[in-house]
This record gives C-alpha cells, sequence and structure tokens, in this order.
C-alpha cells in the first residue's frame, strides 16, 4: 500500500513539474512591446515613449510615426531619424552583418511636447528584422495623449515674468463663448473664422503671454447681416511690437451660401503636411531644387464658390507662400488657405538625396535578406510545428498513463478494504 501511495505522490509532482515548466516557456516568449511615460499631461509638458525589446534580439528595424503636428511637437529621438512634417521614420541596421544585435533593451525612445489642449492619437508602425533578414515581429499600435489646460493662477512669478520678452506682442489663449472659432488656436495663426445665424455678440477673452501687454478687442458685438471682423491688438510691454488677431464672424440665415471651405488642396507631385482637412488652414511643402512652377489643385466645397490661387510660381530658393482665398456664394464670406512652400537649393538638394540614397539601401538591404530568408524561415516554422505536435502527443499519452496508473491506485485500494471485510 505504502509503494503504491509512495508512486501516486511522484507521478503527481513530475506532472507539476511539466506544467510548470510549460508555463515558464510560455512567459519567455520574444515580444515588443510600448512603454509610456505619462499619457495625460499638461499643455506645454513633454512626454515620452519608448519601445523595448525582451527575450529577441534585432539586426534590423524599420519604424514609422504618424502625429499630428498641429498639436503636436516632435523634440527628439533616436540619431537614424527622419522627420517629414508629422511622419517619422526611424531606420537602423547592424553594420556588423548581426554580431551585434540590440537585445532587451530600450530600443528606441521619442520625446514630444504639447502644442494645443486636446486629445491626440499618436499611431506607431513597426517591423523587425534578425540577423538573416528573418521579420521576427511587426508592430501596430498607437497611444492617446491627452493635454489639459494649464492651471491658471492670480500670482505671476518675477522669475516666470522674466522668461517672456518684453517685446512680446502674441497671445496665450483665445476663447469665445460659443463653440465654433476654426482654426484651433495657436499664438502664430492669426486670422480666424466664426459662422452664426442669430448671434449678435460674442464674448472673446485673450490672454497675452506677456501679462503687461495691453490688449484691445474691437468689433464683438452689434453684430450686422454678412460679415462682421472682431479685432483683437496686442501691444507688447516696451511698445515697440503689436500683433493684431483677426476673427471673421459671418452672420446669415442662409448657411450654405456661407461655405467658403475647401474640398481639396492638392500639389501636384508634391506631398503637404499636414494632412488636407477643410479646417485646417495653413500648411507646409519641401520641393527640389528643379521645382519652378506648382500645379495646384483647389476645389471648393461649393460648387459656386469661387477660389484665387497666388504664389505657385516662379518659385525662388528658400520660403514660398502660396495663397488660396475662397469667396463663398454670398459674395462675402472669405477664408484664406495657405501653404509655406521651401525649395531647396543644390546644395540641400544634395544632401537630401543622399539621405534618401542611404535610407533606400537601408530598406532594400533588409528586403533582400527578408526573401534569403524565406526558405529558412519556412523551414523553422515546420520544425516549431512538429516540436509542438510532439510535444502534444506526448502530453496526451502521459495525461492516459498517469489516469490508468491513478485508477489503477484506486482499484487496489478499494479491493484492499474489501479483501479485509472479507477477513
Amino acid at each position: 500500500m505504502k509503494k503504491i501511495i509512495f508512486c501516486l505522490v511522484f507521478l503527481l509532482i513530475f506532472l507539476g513539474i511539466c506544467i510548470k515548466s510549460f508555463a515558464m516557456q510560455n512567459e519567455n516568449q520574444d515580444s515588443i512591446y510600448l512603454d509610456v511615460s505619462n499619457a495625460e499631461i499638461k499643455n506645454g509638458e513633454e512626454f515620452s515613449f519608448t519601445i523595448n525589446l525582451a527575450n529577441i534580439d534585432v539586426a534590423a528595424f524599420d519604424i514609422q510615426i504618424y502625429f499630428n503636428n498641429e498639436l503636436l511637437e516632435y523634440v527628439s529621438g533616436p540619431e537614424n531619424t527622419n522627420v517629414v512634417g508629422s511622419k517619422i521614420i526611424t531606420v537602423w541596421y547592424d553594420e556588423t552583418g548581426g554580431e551585434h544585435p540590440k537585445q532587451n533593451c530600450e530600443l528606441v525612445k521619442y520625446t514630444f511636447k504639447a502644442k494645443e489642449i486636446g486629445t491626440e492619437y499618436i499611431a506607431i508602425q513597426g517591423e523587425f528584422y534578425n540577423a538573416e533578414g528573418i521579420q521576427l515581429q511587426s508592430l501596430t499600435d498607437g497611444i492617446e495623449i491627452i493635454a489639459n489646460e494649464q492651471e491658471q493662477t492670480e500670482t505671476i512669478e518675477i522669475s516666470e515674468e522674466s522668461e517672456v520678452t518684453s517685446n512680446n506682442s502674441k497671445l496665450k489663449n483665445l476663447r469665445l463663448n460659443h463653440e465654433g472659432i476654426t482654426p484651433v488656436f495657436s499664438p502664430d495663426i492669426t486670422e480666424y473664422y466664426f459662422l452664426t445665424e442669430e448671434l449678435s455678440a460674442l464674448e472673446v477673452t485673450a490672454i497675452p503671454e506677456n501679462t503687461n501687454a495691453n490688449v484691445t478687442i474691437m468689433g464683438n458685438t452689434n453684430f450686422k447681416e454678412g460679415l462682421n471682423i472682431i479685432v483683437i491688438e496686442v501691444i507688447s510691454p516696451d511698445k515697440t511690437s503689436k500683433t493684431q488677431y483677426t476673427i471673421s464672424v459671418t452672420k446669415t440665415k442662409d448657411l450654405e451660401k456661407a461655405n467658403a471651405n475647401l474640398e481639396i488642396l492638392a500639389i501636384e507631385n508634391v506631398t503637404i503636411e499636414p494632412e488636407f482637412a477643410n479646417n485646417i488652414y495653413q500648411y507646409h511643402a519641401i520641393v527640389s531644387n528643379t521645382t519652378e512652377n506648382l500645379n495646384i489643385l483647389a476645389i471648393p466645397e461649393r460648387q459656386n464658390a469661387k477660389v484665387e490661387v497666388t504664389g505657385g510660381e516662379n518659385l525662388q530658393y528658400g520660403n514660398n507662400t502660396v495663397n488660396i482665398q475662397v469667396v463663398a456664394e454670398n459674395g462675402y464670406t472669405i477664408k484664406q488657405y495657405a501653404v509655406n512652400v521651401y525649395r531647396r537649393n543644390e546644395e540641400e538638394q544634395k544632401i537630401a538625396d543622399e539621405e534618401e540614397k542611404i535610407n533606400i539601401q537601408k530598406l532594400n538591404t533588409i528586403l533582400e535578406k527578408q526573401e534569403e530568408g524565406e526558405e529558412e524561415q519556412n523551414s523553422s516554422n515546420n520544425n516549431i510545428i512538429e516540436n509542438i505536435e510532439e510535444n502534444l502527443w506526448f502530453v496526451i499519452i502521459y495525461i492516459i498513463f498517469s489516469i490508468i496508473i491513478i485508477g489503477f491506485v484506486i482499484y487496489r485500494i478499494k479491493k484492499e478494504k474489501v479483501d479485509k471485510k472479507i477477513k
């Protein structure tokens, strides 16, 4: 009887060890994961996120990040990173051919700063390869960042005042007591738009960056039918600088005829950033040194609205401004779209071409290695499947064998009890 019990205990212990071994194997699976420093911040604060490695060797990777550069400012990232408008591209490969891969570490770190109040989503896509060029994992994920308004205080310390120059005539914040102002406020944007059917006045809150600046608000009452202009004038404390913000208020019963939005804005063979939206009025683009004229497509949402494009010809090296003015059907509601086009000079074009060539070579190297390793990957996958099948059959057979032994032990115990009763 003691021998039977000993065998049963040994069998259970052995089964527990097997289960624990399988659990540890699952815990040690390869992984690539995100880590965010802080998902909820104050406007103007910085935050960062990292892509980390665990139990995996990475010899090359290609990471692409998409964000709204109207709401977030890119601060820093890895050295091998290119930033184009609202897109970030990081490409890296081990120049030693995989002898020194990245493993169990913080792979990359990106830092951003909140420029506006609101919720912003950062999309992240990445592909990761081993030394043979075989893709290990892909990463498709995102981060939601919430930027809250900074707490306003009545008392401002002298040290804070000294950070704002005496010739500063910018606004820190601009708000109305009704929703509907476009675009989203930015200190560097001076033209805004508002549409109403019934309002005869608006309460305007204008807070300057330098609290000693003089702010004057005019035209925010007694709205007439048609176009009304609210002017917010900010004069710096030292009287040397003046900035004028305007809000074009259209009061009308026919909102459709007051539509001065663009439906399409595009430039042939040129990418504009950010991606076009009818309530975003400032864009930027980069063109080559050989580009002199632009073919601009600007189509209004309303067929009878009029569009006038200026500034797309005879581009100079450096910054050029393309203005797109849309006049609504009513003849007085006007919106201004602008694209800042930077034309590279010959030296800048050489640098850009060299960077593009390097990135293409890196990507081609990764793709070539990936193609070469497809057969090895298939073979590796088959081996994994075979190992799983073999282990699965082992477990099934072991469980059946255990059940038989346990059944036999129970049978022997019952038989001994019956034999004792008979005696």
